[in-house]
């Protein structure tokens, strides 16, 4: 069981509005649905709230409703990642997200929807939080902007993600909590890699398939430590990112795709900071040596001077 580690675990939580037309350039187009199997054998009937488009106004009531935190999983747009979604609704997952005051879990789900869907409805009970899912979306920033914690709108929430790079660089933009959970499933284990140092650099944390519960403990640590509820409201940075605030980052994740040329490079590097101490050491040297030949110039003149 998934209990609370701190008393700010349930403070007075405000609903989250829906963001200004400036924060959805991205698209205006909702998100592609996926249908329940009641659905499916019933055209006509209404679908549930488990299913949502992203304008429609069914979803924009139900957002203004939710009081809680929220939870977005999104395991990309290409492969599926169907270890990931079972463990998301498991009752202890569920129960865990109740725990540390989320009310809603949003599931980007991919080609596995239906199903996802299908599991969805055959819940008996979901410890009090609203799931909402759907296939694909052209609007990323709107749902991961709705994890981000806003001084007097909304409390920081969490986005679970697989540990694909662009969705990792994106997320770290809103400055949302971030679990990285890499896919078994894809070859060279680039996935894991990539997960380990985001770890490593503090700016996610390792979410392990079987141990989520245990993600979204260490997550809410990083919340708590990191005032991640009152932050400022967000501001796009501007593009092209500025040379001189450009971070390593993307140039660590491109570099993991080709080890040898990591190699080469982390070699270089070394290389440059073997360089840099020699030449720090030479200049050492040669100063040493300037201050050694100035106080035995000054001991000669004195001499003659005497004599």
């Amino acid at each position: 069981m998934c209990t609370p580690t701190t008393p700010e675990n349930h403070p007075a939580l405000l609903a989250s509005p829906r963001p200004q037309a400036t924060l959805d350039f991205a698209s205006n187009m909702p998100d592609n649905e996926c249908k329940s199997p009641s659905q499916l054998q019933s055209p006509s009937r209404k679908r549930p709230k488990t299913n949502h488009d992203d304008d429609d106004d069914g979803s924009d009531t139900r957002r203004r409703r939710g009081a809680g935190r929220r939870c977005f999983v999104t395991i990309g747009a290409t492969a599926g990642f169907r270890q990931l979604l079972e463990e998301i609704i498991q009752p202890e997952f569920l129960q865990c997200l109740n725990s540390y005051g989320y009310s809603t879990l949003e599931v980007q789900c991919g080609p596995d929807c239906e199903w996802f869907a299908a599991q969805v409805e055959a819940l008996p009970y979901k410890h009090g939080i609203e799931i909402l899912f759907f296939q694909y979306t052209k609007n990323m920033q709107y749902h991961m902007i709705q994890c981000r914690g806003e001084m007097g709108v909304r409390p920081a929430g969490c986005i679970i993600s697989h540990a694909g790079s662009g969705t990792i660089l994106e997320a770290l933009r809103y400055q949302a909590p971030l679990v990285v959970v890499p896919n078994p499933t894809l070859m060279d284990n680039h996935q894991a890699e990539l997960a380990e140092e985001c770890e490593k650099q503090n700016w996610a944390v390792y979410g392990i398939l079987g141990e989520l519960t245990t993600a979204i403990q260490r997550s809410h640590e990083r919340i708590v430590q990191g005032r991640l509820n009152d932050l400022a409201p967000y501001t796009p940075a501007p593009f092209p990112v500025p040379e001189s605030q450009r971070v390593t980052l993307f140039d660590w994740m491109v570099l993991t795709c080709y080890p040898e040329e990591l190699k080469r490079q982390q070699h270089l590097r070394d290389l440059g900071m073997v360089e840099d101490s020699f030449e720090q050491e030479k200049q050492q040297a040669a100063a040493a040596l300037q201050q050694q030949t100035t106080e035995l110039e000054k001991n000669d003149h004195s001499r003659l001077q005497v004599d």
